[in-house]
This record gives structure tokens, C-alpha cells and sequence, in this order.
């Protein structure tokens, strides 16, 4: 069967947005509310939810609602992210220890993680060294 893709001239205006800001983490409100694009409420809902399944943004969950990021040539489906619980950022973890770990639950423990998905969370350098 061929592959299906949701392509329309809104799509692509999202998808560019999110790559012209490939580091910040968007809400659906942020997009909704930028003078960047002008897309409906409804669409850009619709829009989040074909990118990310088609692995072109990722999609975090918060506790302000979901968090989406720009998923640049599929780089964030081989590794770790950790995500600051003030400030909400979201950093990449590609590390040989964390690569390591991933092995190690594998092999000694029969359980095979999906590094996509996995997001540990604590305070960036930024928000730690303002609680000190």
C-alpha cells in the first residue's frame, strides 16, 4: 500500500515554522497565536498530529498540555532528551553512556527501550543554578 502523507499548503507552513525555530519547544498556542503563520485553531491541531506522527516533529508531554519540537532528518528517534521542569526546555542526550545504559537494560534485562521516547526529568543548568 502506498504511503499516505498529509500534504497540504498549511502543513508545510507549520512544518517550516518549526524548522526555522529547530530548538524551541512549541504549544499548539504558540503556533496558533504567531504572526508567522496564519492557520486556523482546528488546522494547526490536525496539522501537530500528522507531523508527529509521520516523525517529523516530536511530541513531549507537559503539565501545561503537549510540547512539540522540530524532529530535524529524524535525528531525536536515536537518543535520550531530558526536559527542565521550570522552564519546560527540552535538551538532547546522545551520549555513549546513555547508549551504554540502553544496551545494559537490553541485554541484562530483557526489556528493549525506545530512546525516542524516553525523556528524563530535572532542572537544566539555567533553572538549577537559580534554585541554589
Amino acid at each position: 500500500m502506498a504511503d499516505k502523507r498529509y500534504r497540504t499548503k498549511q502543513r508545510d507552513s507549520i512544518l517550516a515554522y518549526f524548522a526555522s525555530h529547530p530548538d524551541a519547544c512549541l504549544t499548539a498556542k504558540d503556533i496558533i497565536e504567531s504572526p508567522e503563520i496564519e492557520v486556523g485553531e482546528a488546522t494547526v491541531f490536525r496539522c501537530l498530529s500528522h507531523l508527529a506522527k509521520e516523525g517529523l516533529i516530536k511530541k513531549f508531554a507537559s503539565d501545561e498540555g503537549a510540547l512539540y519540537q522540530y524532529n530535524r532528518e529524524g535525528e531525536c528517534n536515536h537518543h535520550f532528551h531530558l526536559k527542565c521542569l521550570h522552564c519546560g526546555k527540552i535538551l538532547h542526550l546522545d551520549c555513549e553512556l546513555m547508549h551504554s545504559v540502553s544496551e545494559h537494560i537490553g541485554k541484562d534485562h530483557h526489556f528493549t527501550v525506545d530512546v525516542s521516547r524516553t525523556v528524563i526529568y530535572g532542572l537544566c543548568e539555567d533553572c538549577d543554578s537559580t534554585k541554589r
